[in-house]
């Protein structure tokens, strides 16, 4: 009987991590900048994935205004109204993160995160230009992440950057009209 017990105990232990690791499908997302100036919903075309569609809106009295429409969908965006371009002009930046990294390992086709801005892309980096190594991740069964925290869009030295900090304690720091990472250091 103690023996059968202990294999069930065991056997427990073992299904419970299964189910909390269970992949969340799309669902329909809408993200608002700092300042509730402008918005983005991103809706999802397929249950896991990016594929999809995100519209930015200006709010504006009466009805809002399209302002960019990018092919892809994300469950986890940020953006800022007016950013300042390379070129000078402003626009509305969005990082776009990549949907549940599949697997256990960082790799070169799964999209970490993405700069647009004026309805186009800036830049994007894989999981492993983030993570640098492929080990260097926190996994979960199925899953893993590179990213510990996502401070987001904060001023710097009078400049405006998005900021996160990766597993292993390295805060990266983009400028968010370029999508350039601007400074790698230890937390």
């Amino acid at each position: 009987m103690r023996k059968r017990v202990c294999t069930l105990i065991v056997l427990m232990a073992l299904v419970v991590p299964v189910w909390a690791d269970e992949e969340a499908s799309n669902v329909s997302h809408v993200a608002i900048d700092a300042f509730g100036r402008c918005y983005a919903k991103s809706v999802p075309t397929e249950s896991y994935g990016s594929a999809g569609t995100t519209k930015v809106y200006a709010v504006e009295a009466g009805e809002d205004r399209l302002v960019d429409s990018y092919s892809w969908y994300a469950g986890t965006l940020h953006l800022q109204c007016l950013t300042r371009l390379a070129d000078g002009r402003n626009a509305v930046s969005i990082v776009q993160f990549g949907p549940w990294a599949r697997g256990r390992v960082a790799n070169r086709e799964q999209l970490a995160v993405a700069f647009h801005a004026g309805g186009r892309l800036l830049r994007s980096y894989s999981t492993l230009d983030i993570a640098v190594a492929p080990d260097n991740v926190a996994a979960s069964i199925s899953h893993y992440t590179v990213f510990r925290d996502v401070e987001g869009f904060v001023t710097a030295d009078g400049k405006t950057v998005f900021r996160m900090t990766t597993v292993d304690n390295r805060r990266l720091t983009f400028d968010p009209g370029t999508g350039n990472l601007l400074e790698k250091a230890h937390e």
